[in-house]
């Protein structure tokens, strides 16, 4: 009798055992689960695409690597030259800030979502130029640029130059111009407080259309302001117009 209940209690310690190690592959699924889908990009349609652009312009990744992803104070996203590598998950990681020794801010991609971070990274390889035999990725179909126009239009010149300054301006100098935005930490010198009333109106529109086309350095400014050679003339006009909104000067 004794003996039958030490197989007993021997067989039940190895069910509960087996009950066990269940619920901890159960608590370790979700894991698996976003592991693997975050192994490829499930966007592929024309209207992410589009989506995607306007992700990266609205958290402001144009303003270190361009409107159209040339690059300017971070490196270009159009050519065949990657750090980390080039597949999407590692990629993904890279937006996220999640690989070690990563010099790209991860102050924007914390606060954004699974699938805004596939959006974007789908708009990155739209605009790839560099050696198509290193592509590794699925292709994203190609975009008619009227479909980018119509995501964009506006007709108030000062809601416009709001737009754009929101999409690159702001990791610097911050959504209302103070110069504390999330990369200014980093930044030395720190980014210009655009809402100096006294500096701002010392500035003609003509040295500011220069500044913000062509950069800090080719007027004798920081490096560390980047050129913006994609915007066009209006868009420049209807940015310095928005600028000026927030230190109250006068266009001259």
């Amino acid at each position: 009798m004794t003996r039958s209940y030490v197989i007993c209690a021997v067989v039940l310690a190895g069910l509960a055992g087996c009950k066990g190690s269940s619920a901890k592959e159960g608590k370790r699924a979700p894991v698996e689960k976003v592991a693997e889908r975050a192994s490829s990009n499930p966007f592929k349609a024309v209207e992410d695409v589009v989506e995607g652009r306007k992700l990266y312009l609205r958290n402001g990744c144009s303003a270190c690597h361009g409107m159209g992803g040339g690059g300017g104070m971070g490196k270009p996203l159009i050519d065949d030259e990657w750090r980390f590598g080039s597949d999407d998950p590692t990629l993904f990681k890279l937006i996220r800030g999640e690989i070690p020794q990563q010099t790209m801010p991860n102050v924007i991609g914390k606060n954004m979502t699974d699938d805004e971070i596939w959006k974007v990274l789908l708009y990155v390889r739209s605009v790839y130029a560099g050696d198509a035999a290193k592509i590794n990725w699925a292709v994203p179909p190609p975009v008619p640029p009227e479909m980018f126009a119509a995501a964009q239009h506006t007709g108030d010149p000062v809601a416009a130059g709001k737009q754009i300054f929101l999409q690159i301006c702001v990791p610097c100098h911050g959504p209302e111009g103070h110069g504390d935005g999330p990369a200014s930490v980093a930044l030395d010198p720190k980014p210009r407080n655009l809402t100096d009333p006294g500096y701002m109106a010392g500035l003609d529109d003509r040295y500011l259309f220069e500044l913000v086309s062509r950069g800090g350095i080719a007027v004798g400014k920081s490096p560390l302001m980047p050129a913006q050679p994609t915007l066009a003339a209006e868009d420049l006009n209807n940015v310095i117009a928005f600028v000026r909104t927030l230190s109250g000067s006068q266009a001259h």
